[in-house]
C-alpha cells in the first residue's frame, strides 16, 4: 500500500487498508470511484426532499469500495455512511438535516481528495521531511492505528448491527447497546455485592445476638436470676438488670418444660419455641424486644424501661 502526504490527511480518514473482506461492488478505478462518491453525494442531497428513500439507500451501501490506482490498491470504508443512515432513520425531524449535512460534507472531502490523489507533485521532499519530523516527536510515540483484533471486532459489531437493522430499522446502535450492557453488568455486580454485604451483616448480627451460657439457664433457679436483676436495679444498672431479668424468665419457662434445654438458643429462638396459644408468649415477646434493644443494641436503658420489663416478669410468675 502507498503512503499519503499531508494534503491527503483529511481524505485518509475514509481510506483504510482492506483485510480481504469481499464487497458487493466491483474493483473501481480512481475515476470510477470519484463517480461513485458523486452518486452518493447526490443521493444524500435527495434525501432532504425524499426521506422515504433513506432505508433503500442504506441497504444498498457496501461495507467498502475497492479502488485500483497507480499508487496501490485501496479499500475505502463506508461504515461511516451506513452509521449516518442508521442514525437518520431513528433521528427526530430536527436532527436529520445535521446528519445529512455531516455525511455530505465528508463525501465532498472524499471527492476532493480522490481528485488530488492521482495528480503528480502532491508532496515534495521538504514537506515529507517536515512531516516525518512532526511524527517523530515524543507525543506521537504511542500513536498507532487500530490492531487486527480491533478491526475484527469492528467488523463483528457492524455485521451484528446490519443483521439487527434488517430485523428492525429502529434498533439502537450496537455501540450504544454495548454501553448499556456494560452499565447493566456493573449495576448487576453492585447489586450482588450489596446483597452479599447485607447477608454477611445479618449473619454477624445474628451471631452477635447469640449469647452462649456456660450452663443451661434452668440449671440456675429463676429466683437467683431475679435476685441478681433486682440487685443491679438497686444500683441503677438498668441494662444489667434487664439482662438478668431476661434469663430469669427463660429459666422459669424452661423449668416448666415449655422447651427442651439448649444453651445455644438466641432470644428469638426461645420466643419461637413458645406455642402461639400460650399466655406466656405475649409478655415474653415484649421482654425479648426490650432485651435485644438494650443488651445487644446498646440502647440506653432507664428506670422506667426496667419497671415495664419487671411488670412482664410478674405476668410470667417471676415475683
Amino acid at each position: 500500500m502507498t503512503s499519503f502526504g499531508p494534503r491527503y490527511c483529511l481524505g485518509a480518514l475514509c481510506f483504510v487498508v482492506g483485510l480481504g473482506h469481499a464487497s458487493s461492488m466491483p474493483v473501481l478505478t480512481n475515476s470510477q470511484y470519484i463517480e461513485q462518491v458523486q452518486i452518493y453525494q447526490n443521493q444524500i442531497a435527495e434525501l432532504a426532499s425524499a426521506p422515504q428513500k433513506a432505508l433503500g439507500f442504506r441497504d444498498s451501501l457496501p461495507e467498502t469500495l475497492k479502488v485500483q490506482s497507480s499508487r496501490g490498491d485501496l479499500s475505502v470504508d463506508l461504515n461511516f455512511l451506513r452509521d449516518a443512515m442508521n442514525r437518520y432513520l431513528t433521528a427526530t425531524a430536527q436532527a436529520k438535516p445535521d446528519i445529512l449535512a455531516n455525511a455530505g460534507s465528508r463525501l465532498k472531502d472524499m471527492h476532493a481528495e480522490a481528485e488530488l490523489y492521482e495528480q503528480p507533485g502532491r508532496t515534495d521532499d521538504a514537506t515529507r521531511k517536515r512531516l516525518d519530523q512532526i511524527l517523530s516527536a515524543r507525543e506521537f510515540d504511542r500513536v498507532q492505528g487500530p490492531t487486527a483484533l480491533e478491526l475484527f471486532m469492528q467488523r463483528v459489531r457492524a455485521g451484528i448491527t446490519n443483521l439487527l437493522r434488517k430485523i428492525s430499522p429502529r434498533f439502537p446502535d450496537l455501540e450504544d447497546a454495548g454501553q448499556w450492557f456494560v452499565w447493566g453488568m456493573i449495576a448487576l455486580a453492585a447489586a450482588i455485592v450489596g446483597v452479599w454485604f447485607y447477608r454477611v451483616s445479618q449473619q454477624n448480627m445474628e451471631d452477635g445476638k447469640r449469647e452462649i451460657l456456660p450452663f443451661m439457664p434452668s440449671s440456675r433457679n429463676w429466683r437467683e436470676w431475679l435476685e441478681d436483676a433486682r440487685a443491679r436495679a438497686a444500683q441503677g444498672e438498668w441494662r444489667d438488670a434487664v439482662h438478668f431479668g431476661f434469663w430469669a424468665a427463660v429459666s422459669r419457662l424452661e423449668s416448666e418444660g415449655v422447651w427442651p434445654p439448649d444453651k445455644t438458643r438466641t432470644p428469638r429462638e426461645y420466643l419461637n419455641a413458645i406455642p402461639v396459644s400460650s399466655l406466656s408468649r405475649e409478655p415474653f415477646a415484649a421482654m425479648t424486644r426490650k432485651f435485644e434493644t438494650s443488651w445487644y443494641g446498646s440502647r440506653p436503658t432507664t428506670e422506667a424501661d426496667f419497671a415495664q420489663f419487671a411488670a412482664h416478669l410478674e405476668r410470667l410468675g417471676c415475683r
